[in-house]
């Protein structure tokens, strides 16, 4: 047992000590540099490390308004396959959205999911909004793009909606 739980002191120690390691301070696109508001681990059954995440705006002083252009960055610590990220987007954006909502933004969205690649330990997934839509890059290669700017709007719902992906991933990464 003191074994179990010194790995599991030392797990928790050494990923908070690499999640700085893992995001930019600043994120440069096309149109403005976002800067890192908060980072989180991401943890199931309270010790299975799966990811951090880091949330930049152009602005953390606006927090936790999140208008205008952002990035979500994930860190992945294990494998996830491209068709668990596709199911987990749609079956959240459903709960997120009104059935008007999600019937708008269906067809594109099945576009923009389409190019979701599996990950390993390892990988780092960006998810961008610009003005010019939303972006996917996987290890800083973009895979996929959505012009449609009410696409790029709904598809924060997934982590900041009022049904999120983790209530306390969205708490820590809208702290001011």
């Amino acid at each position: 047992m003191l074994k179990f739980l010194v790995a599991m002191i030392t797990m928790s120690v050494s990923t908070m000590l690499l999640a700085d390691v893992h995001f930019q301070d600043t994120v440069k696109t096309t149109s403005s540099t976002l800067q890192k508001c908060n980072e989180t681990s991401i943890t199931v059954m309270a010790f299975i490390d799966v990811a951090d995440a880091a949330f930049y705006l152009p602005d953390c002083n606006f927090l936790p308004d999140i208008a205008g252009e952002k990035q979500l960055s994930f860190y992945y610590h294990r494998s996830i396959t491209s068709d668990d990220f596709i199911e987990a987007s749609v079956t959240l954006l459903k709960r997120n959205l009104t059935s008007a909502e999600y019937s708008k933004i269906e067809d594109e969205l099945t576009r923009f999911n389409a190019n979701y690649q599996d990950v390993e330990d390892g990988d780092l997934y960006d998810i961008r909004k610009t003005k010019s839509g939303l972006y996917l890059l996987k290890n800083g290669q973009q895979i996929s793009h959505s012009s449609s700017i009410e696409l790029a709007n709904f598809y924060y719902q997934i982590w900041f909606g009022p049904k999120p992906f983790n209530k306390g991933m969205k708490e820590t990464l809208l702290e001011r």
